[in-house]
């Protein structure tokens, strides 16, 4: 009996989870005390905030099936009003991607589909194999003994050339973010004599983390389309911390969260996540590093430090400067509208960020994040035909 219980568990826990359902309710911003909205979490901790509570912004909530009448009369009774956004989160997840065969060579490979951790790492060798100015250099390990490489690209003679890292992927669910720096690192490759793209190879030198989580990624497709943090054992309730609030930038603080089954969970330590601790590892042994940009979605923002407090930089004006440029270069393409100014002004406060710990430990002045499509019609179960034009902005953008 005792063995047939634990396979029974044993096949539960491996079970991918799925969301019939389950729906994605918006709150438009102001009308409501944030107390409310914050003790929806108290009273039902699987829902799950898509964007954070907020006076300034619309407020996405996944609500499971089990909960969403409850949450409904919540809201109603506290005379917030709200609109359904995604009816069947399943249904959208059915739908953001299509049957295809697996692409493992560059022939065949499609930009404009998502692609599996084992068709980028592909996708990877064979840029190294095909383009000479394209190297393959080891970031780190992840919890579960993958490999986090990066691409660097350059057509620079010099010794030291300036760099400009990317990083993506951070955030499992956010399929986006990787497939439009996979299309940038096409735009630079494919790049001709005399363009644009061209001449910043001449003179720079580009580092394309493609998936900086890869544990996670993986698990995103394979048990949970909605999973955001790493996959390590904390030693707690639940497994995972959130990459994005536990570097060594205020750790702990304002905007992350004590709790591991939050996807804000700051985890057991600072610095705590091999991920973290290899990228950091990565990005402080490169020489003249000048810029530094972690792409997550969704939202529409194009975002510099702080994150952790409302206090401005000394470098306000510059950043501010780059941000209303990328932003019009952004417009510039296909009409979309993002916002720029530090991250907690523009998004909400996050302790124990990316961009802070690049602003401030390694010294990187040009430090920021990006919040690619959409600003919550489809969320992180973006379809795949909206992924060529979200690369081209973001490319302009970058």
């Amino acid at each position: 009996m005792k063995v047939v219980i634990f396979f029974a568990l044993l096949a539960v826990a491996s079970a991918k989870r799925l969301f019939h359902q389950d729906q994605v309710l918006r709150i438009q911003p102001g009308g409501y005390d944030l107390k409310i909205i914050n003790n929806l979490v108290e009273r039902y901790p699987n829902i799950d905030f898509w964007a954070e509570p907020s006076l300034v912004r619309p407020v996405d909530i996944h609500v499971p099936r089990v909960h969403l009448t409850a949450v409904k009369v919540f809201l109603t009774r506290n005379r917030i009003d709200y609109e359904i956004f995604i009816e069947d989160l399943q249904v959208a997840i059915d739908n953001q991607k299509s049957d295809r065969p697996t692409q493992m060579s560059l022939a065949t490979f499609d930009y404009n589909v998502y692609h599996t951790m084992d068709e980028i790492r592909a996708w990877m060798s064979d840029m190294v194999s095909t383009y000479s100015f394209v190297s393959q250099v080891n970031v780190g390990q992840s919890y579960e003994k993958s490999s986090i490489d990066a691409l660097r690209i350059t057509r620079s003679t010099s010794f030291n050339p300036p760099k400009f890292v990317l990083d993506c992927g951070l955030h499992s669910r956010e399929w986006v973010a990787p497939a439009s720096c996979l299309y940038a690192v096409k735009y630079l490759v494919e790049a001709q004599p005399g363009s644009a793209e061209y001449n910043i190879l001449n003179e720079m030198e580009i580092v394309v983390i493609p998936i900086a989580n890869p544990d996670g990624y993986e698990y995103s497709w394979t048990g949970d389309r909605m999973w955001r943090k790493t996959r390590s054992d904390t030693g707690h309730v639940c497994m995972g911390v959130d990459p994005n609030r536990n570097w060594d930038a205020n750790w702990s603080g304002p905007g992350a969260s004590a709790s591991s089954c939050n996807d804000a969970y700051y985890g057991p330590s600072v610095m705590s996540e091999i991920e973290v601790r290899s990228q950091a590892s990565f990005v402080g042994g490169l020489s003249n590093v000048q810029a530094y940009i972690d792409i997550h979605a969704y939202s529409q923002y194009w975002m510099y430090p702080y994150a952790w407090t409302y206090s401005k930089t000394s470098d306000e004006n510059l950043l501010n400067t780059i941000g209303v440029n990328s932003v019009n270069a952004i417009r510039d393409v296909h009409g979309m509208t993002y916002l720029t100014g530090s991250i907690s002004e523009v998004i909400y406060q996050a302790s124990g960020s990316t961009v802070d710990y690049m602003y401030d430990t390694l010294g990187i002045k040009c430090s920021f994040a990006a919040e690619l499509r959409d600003t919550g019609r489809y969320g992180f179960t973006l379809p795949e035909r909206f992924i060529q034009p979200t690369a081209e902005e973001t490319f302009a953008g970058l």
